[in-house]
């Protein structure tokens, strides 16, 4: 099968978990014998044409969209940079003859759409030209409000007239465009649909994989084995609630934890200070993947203190894949991941006594836990597999737009 996947950003170019999981997907179909085309955003690329590469197996094609700044750098130009730039991502009139050149030369059975934002909503319009049928994974809420994580200033966000109004734009160009709608989380197509998005399209929740060979890690000894080993893997930031596990941690008193932070962020100085002189509670910066995996084989227990409608984080499954428990704020679609008793427990967000309070009580039930996680089936193949299925569904039937 020929697969040309969209993804406005694409590794070595890299913000969050979407990229990464287009990658992962783009990768295991082209291990699997399709032929794959990726077509995505370069900030050295030209605006006229794409610098072609070919990665892993698969070709990667790259172009810059006309646009105020380039989609991976939108978190460091200034905010009229970034208001030009929300316009021309609903709308880029350049993006929409690139992606239809490019497609109409690849000529794919199917089409993956996975964020789009920094290519635009005329993605849509591009794909909606071709006879291919067209896939989408929501990984975000961006044809919700213009912020896409629906998350300002500390605090979760709901879309009012102006973005009612955006909605009834963006809501006809991706349905009438798309076959199905995929999402690794039923909360968010569930949060689409709540506000009038996409119920006339096909949808179904379709669970992440992850490749558990880039996990293997020889096994090692606990360094304290009586002491309850806490670890938070991911962007220091507000949205994901890490102050909460800080004053959690610091509320117990206990001198057998601790707190084992990984990640790099623009909160990172403000989080060191809330930590204090607390030395059970250690900044590790960012990591390699190695170091990664020995930090996962060494917790009791990672912690997803998300304060934000988070859809499916890798973090839960790279944990899983080490045989780590998993406690996780019940929002968005952490809860969909944790099997409370069985795999870790989940705990009201924002409430770091909830969070201190359930670490005490259950921190000897790790070992019991880690026994049922090593049960659970989270493999890229399984994923892709049922992604595959999914694809000879829609190129084998008819069109439902």
């Amino acid at each position: 099968m020929e697969i040309a996947i969209i993804s406005d950003l694409y590794p070595p170019e890299v913000i969050g978990g979407a990229e990464k999981h287009a990658a992962d997907d783009a990768e295991k179909l082209a291990d699997e014998g399709h032929i794959v085309t990726v077509l995505t955003s370069g900030a050295e690329a030209p605006f006229h044409r794409v610098d072609e590469s070919e990665t892993n197996g698969l070709t990667v094609r790259r172009f810059r969209p006309v646009n105020a700044h380039a989609p991976i750098r939108y978190q460091d130009v200034s905010l009229p940079r970034k208001l030009i730039g929300h316009g021309f991502n609903i709308w880029n009139p350049h993006a929409d003859w690139m992606v239809e050149k490019q497609l109409t030369d690849i000529d794919p059975d199917i089409v993956h759409v996975h964020n789009y934002r920094g290519l635009s909503g005329a993605v849509f319009s591009a794909v909606g030209r071709l006879d291919a049928p067209v896939v989408l994974t929501l990984h975000d809420y961006a044809a919700l409000h213009i912020r896409s994580g629906l998350f300002k200033d500390g605090e979760i966000i709901e879309p009012g007239p102006l973005m009612k109004l955006y909605q009834r734009y963006i809501d006809p160009i991706i349905s009438d465009n798309v076959d199905m709608i995929l999402s690794p989380s039923q909360f968010v197509i569930d949060r689409h649909h709540d506000e009038g998005v996409f119920t006339d399209v096909p949808t179904q929740r379709l669970q992440l994989g992850i490749d558990e060979s880039e996990l293997q890690f020889e096994d090692v000894d606990a360094e304290n084995a009586s002491e309850t080993r806490l670890l938070y893997a991911g962007q220091l930031n507000e949205s994901k609630g890490i102050d909460v596990l800080i004053d959690a941690v610091k509320s117990i008193d206990s001198s057998d934890i601790s707190l084992h932070v990984l990640g790099k962020g623009p909160e990172r100085e403000a989080l060191e200070a809330r930590a204090g002189d607390d030395d059970r509670i250690e900044f590790h910066g960012f990591v390699s993947e190695s170091e990664l995996v020995r930090q996962y084989s060494l917790a009791d227990f990672t912690v997803v203190p998300s304060r934000w409608y988070d859809n499916s984080p890798m973090v839960i499954y790279e944990s899983y894949a080490r045989g780590t428990p998993v406690i996780g704020a019940d929002i968005g679609g952490i809860p969909e991941l944790i099997e409370s008793g069985e795999t870790g427990y989940c705990f009201e967000p924002d409430q770091p006594e909830a969070l201190a309070e359930l670490i005490v009580s259950r921190r000897d039930e790790a070992a019991e836990l880690a026994s049922n996680v090593e049960e659970l089936d989270i493999s890229l193949d399984t994923h892709v597999e049922r992604l595959v299925d999914t694809y000879e569904s829609l190129v084998d039937g008819p069109r439902t737009c």
